[in-house]
Parts: C-alpha cells; sequence; structure tokens
C-alpha cells in the first residue's frame, strides 16, 4: 500500500458543525480504501483559505516536499480544504506536482500528480473555480446574516452601548459577536441626578464633571470623568431606548429608556444654550468665534484661552506665539472688505487658477500611461504562474516572489491612477462663473456693513475661511469660494 499523508481544515477553530474535522475524516476514509492508501500521519489545520498568506498550510507543504520520498501522496477531503482561491489552488497544484507529490481529493474522486491526464487537471480547476465563487457567496451571506440579525432579533454589534448600560455579548457565526444592553441601575440613577443638575440646578458640564469625581463615580475603565465624557453621554439617544449605529437605528426598547422624551428635549436645549454662553462665544463680545479657522505659520491649529480677562488665540506647540482675538478679528474684517470680495480683485485671481486645460491634458495621459504599466504587471504574473505550470522543478519560491513583486507594483500604480483620476474629475467640475461671482460680490458689498456678529459667523463659515498667523503684524487670509448660486442663497438668509 502507497503511505499517505492527509490534512484536514477548518476556517475558524470556533465551528462545531458542518462539514467538520470528523466529516472530513470519514470522506477521507473512504478515498483511502478505495485506492489503497495507508495514512501514517494526519494534520487538522485551523486557517482561512481564501488569503495568499498560509503560514500553517505552507509549513506543512514544505515538510511533505522534505518527506516526499517516504510518504508521497496527500490526500484533501474536497478541493475547497484545499484553497478557496483560484490562482492560489494553481499554484499549490504545481507547487506539489513540480516536487514529485500526488494531491488526491477525496469527495471529487481525483488524483492528480506531475502524470495526471490534461482532463484530470482541467477537471482540478473546475472544482477550484467552484471553490473560489463559493468562498465569495459565504462571505457575501455572512455579511447580510450580521445585519438580519441586529435588525430583526434586536441585537446590536459590540462596543456601541455607553456608560450607563452593561452589554451581554454572545457569539455566533464564528467570530462575529452581538449581544443586548442591560441597564445599569445604578448608573442610570446618576444619569437622572446629572439630568437634574444641568436643567434644575443650572450646572456646567464642568460641574457635572466635578460632582462626579468627587462622588469617586468611574468610567467604564476605571478613569475619572472629563467634560466631553459628561456631553457625550448626556447627548446620546441611547438615554431614551434608542440604539444607532452606522446611521441604523437597530434598536428601540422602552425598558432600557433612563429619561423621557421630554427631558431629553429640554436637556438638548439646555446643552445648547449653555454652549451659546460659554465664554468663548459670550455676547460682550462684538467679534464672531473663529472656530478652527485659526493656524500658527507653525501649522498647528490655534485655540482660544483667556489672557488678563480677554481672549487670545494661542500655539499649543509655540507657547509663546499667542494674538489678541479681538485685533485679529479687525484684521480679518479689513482683509475681507477691501480686498477678498472684492469684484476687481477676485474675479482676476480665479481666472488665473481655473485655467486647468493643459493640466488636465496632463493627467489624461498619465493615466493612460498608469494603465498600461498596470496591464504589463498583470501580464508578468500570468507569464510567471505559466512557467511555473509548464517548467519541471522550476522554483517555487521564484514564481512566489515574481508574482508578489508584479502585485505590489499593480497596487502601487491603481492606487496612483485613483489619485489622477481625483484630481482630474475635481478639476473637470470646477467651472468659473464670472457673473455668478460678480452678483455675489455685489450682493456682500451692499450688506457687509451691517452683518451683526452671528451674520459674520455664518459669512466666514460660507466663504470656509483659513487664518495663518505669522505675528502679531503678518496675518495671512484664504478663503474658498463655494458655488455661487448656493453661496448667493445662503448669503440672503443671513
Amino acid at each position: 500500500m502507497e503511505k499517505a499523508r492527509r490534512i484536514l481544515r477548518e476556517s475558524e477553530d470556533t465551528l462545531k458543525e458542518g462539514y467538520g474535522f470528523s466529516n472530513q475524516r470519514e470522506d477521507c476514509l473512504k478515498f483511502e480504501n478505495k485506492r489503497g492508501l495507508e495514512i501514517v500521519e494526519e494534520n487538522e489545520l485551523v486557517e482561512t483559505s481564501t488569503a495568499w498568506s498560509r503560514q500553517k498550510f505552507e509549513g506543512i507543504i514544505a515538510k511533505a516536499i522534505r518527506e516526499k520520498s517516504e510518504i508521497p501522496v496527500i490526500v484533501f477531503p474536497r478541493v475547497d480544504r484545499f484553497a478557496r482561491n483560484l490562482e492560489a489552488a494553481g499554484y499549490y497544484l504545481g507547487l506539489l506536482r513540480q516536487n514529485g507529490l500526488k494531491a488526491g481529493f477525496a469527495e471529487e474522486d481525483l488524483m492528480v500528480d506531475n502524470e495526471s491526464s490534461a482532463m484530470n487537471v482541467l477537471m482540478f480547476f473546475i472544482h477550484s473555480f467552484k471553490a473560489d465563487q463559493d468562498g465569495k457567496q459565504i462571505k457575501h451571506n455572512l455579511l447580510g446574516g450580521r445585519d438580519k440579525l441586529a435588525t430583526q432579533a434586536q441585537e446590536i454589534p459590540n462596543g456601541m452601548v455607553i456608560w450607563p448600560f452593561d452589554y451581554m455579548s454572545k457569539r455566533l457565526y464564528g467570530r462575529m459577536s452581538t449581544g443586548r444592553p442591560i441597564l445599569n441601575k445604578e448608573r442610570a440613577a446618576w444619569i437622572k441626578k446629572w439630568a437634574e443638575w444641568i436643567l434644575e440646578d443650572g450646572y456646567g458640564l464642568a460641574d457635572v464633571c466635578r460632582g462626579a469625581n468627587k462622588a469617586n463615580i468611574k468610567t467604564r475603565r476605571g478613569g475619572k470623568f472629563w467634560p466631553k465624557a459628561i456631553r457625550d453621554i448626556m447627548r446620546s439617544r441611547q438615554l431614551i431606548g434608542e440604539f444607532w449605529w452606522k446611521g441604523k437605528l437597530y434598536l428601540k426598547d422602552e425598558s432600557l429608556r433612563i429619561i423621557t422624551a421630554e427631558v431629553f428635549q429640554a436637556l438638548q436645549k439646555r446643552l445648547d444654550e449653555n454652549r451659546e454662553r460659554s465664554y468663548y462665544n459670550h455676547t460682550k463680545y462684538e467679534y464672531p468665534p473663529l472656530r478652527k479657522m485659526v493656524f500658527h505659520s507653525c501649522g498647528q491649529l490655534m485655540y482660544g484661552v483667556p489672557l488678563n480677562g480677554k481672549p487670545y488665540y494661542r500655539c499649543p506647540k509655540c507657547r509663546r506665539s499667542r494674538i489678541n482675538a479681538q485685533a485679529l478679528w479687525a484684521k480679518v474684517q479689513k482683509d475681507l472688505k477691501d480686498r477678498l470680495l472684492r469684484e476687481e480683485r477676485l474675479i482676476p485671481a480665479l481666472k488665473a487658477q481655473f485655467n486647468d486645460t493643459e493640466v488636465i491634458a496632463q493627467l489624461e495621459q498619465d493615466i493612460k500611461a498608469k494603465d498600461a504599466e498596470i496591464q504589463k504587471q498583470e501580464n508578468a504574473k500570468n507569464a510567471a504562474f505559466r512557467i511555473g505550470m509548464v517548467i519541471t522543478n522550476y522554483p517555487a519560491e521564484r514564481v512566489q516572489a515574481e508574482i508578489d513583486k508584479a502585485e505590489a507594483r499593480i497596487q502601487h500604480l491603481k492606487a496612483e491612477r485613483t489619485e489622477s483620476e481625483k484630481r482630474r474629475d475635481a478639476l473637470k467640475e470646477r467651472r468659473l462663473d464670472v457673473e455668478g461671482i460678480r452678483r455675489f460680490c455685489q450682493l456682500v458689498a451692499r450688506n457687509i456693513d451691517n452683518l451683526t456678529k452671528s451674520q459674520w459667523e455664518n459669512l466666514n463659515r460660507l466663504l470656509k475661511l483659513k487664518i495663518v498667523v505669522y505675528s502679531t503684524n503678518l496675518v495671512k487670509v484664504n478663503l474658498a469660494l463655494p458655488p455661487v448660486r448656493e453661496s448667493e442663497m445662503e448669503f440672503s438668509r443671513l
């Protein structure tokens, strides 16, 4: 009897049913008895077969090649236990044939070696193609099943519940984890107390945070609370029993409600009011806040700090670099009124920027060149694969190295091509509407002297201001003019 090695494979060690090791072993036994094979070694392998990187499988194959004179046959339960990737199946079969090993597949009743007929090899690739397609369908069904389980069974994905809830997870379909949230009554009582502090006692988030830390209330990880953490909790709709994930309402359960809808709405309104009354938004200042618009020359975003009772913008990296917020706004406002939004200056500058014909042509040529190079690398992969299949004893390491090199180059070229396509499409979409810009500038000129603080804030947001501070005397103001029709409509509502 010819000696053989048996390889059994499962994708996940958590699978207890289906085509497991016991069922695979039974199929192999029938095939081995029919072919007169004596099994001298069995390997149980837990590893996916859809990827190229299969260290455990490759280790067993390397050992089989070293011991091919003693054990010349490898038996697999069926082709999809060998590989679910069509190209990988061809590569590994070629590797076994080049090294004089026989590969048997029990369910298909198929034996392939370097002397097999063309029909045998063809049948192997037909079964490999089916395994490849089945693998893609399994992945599709698994992802769909996860969403269906979450929506219909009202179970939510792991990691989405906030502090007042515990989470009882269960494992389904291998690594997929879902479960139901459970209300933590002690923490829910603190949520009600925090809402009372904010609505009835006039507490701010910082006051609530100090009260929680003074009472030695800990976060889920055992740390102290910060105002942002309190804000995220009190803003979450999970407080009224609604659990959202990636834009979907996965679960709505009245038994998980902590506060009523009326209290939640009042709480959101009070938090909005507190934010508007905060130091940096206080009405005693005549200028609008410049949130996330002020940058230092080093590239760092500058943030507001109070110094001697007055607000300043300071660089977190260059600690001594700061500028008075009111003086900065005076410079920005003057630039907007006198230079940046005047049609005789704005239109010529935009015309110079929108002349992109030559750049688009260059990008088109670059995209075509990259397509040609990608096809060239694909041909190189196919050539390396064919050499490994046809030439006997051709080193498998060289085949794999050539395939990996070509694949890395293809991925790099595709990334570059995608970036070029994005740039080209963005340039094609840019169209300079001179009359629209002129109307917008005239509309701004008629109203700019009468804008209130909130209207200035809306205009700055609309223009996407970016202010770069080099020194107290040198400030550069950049703006991005949005689509003109939208600008006119929104500006008319300032």
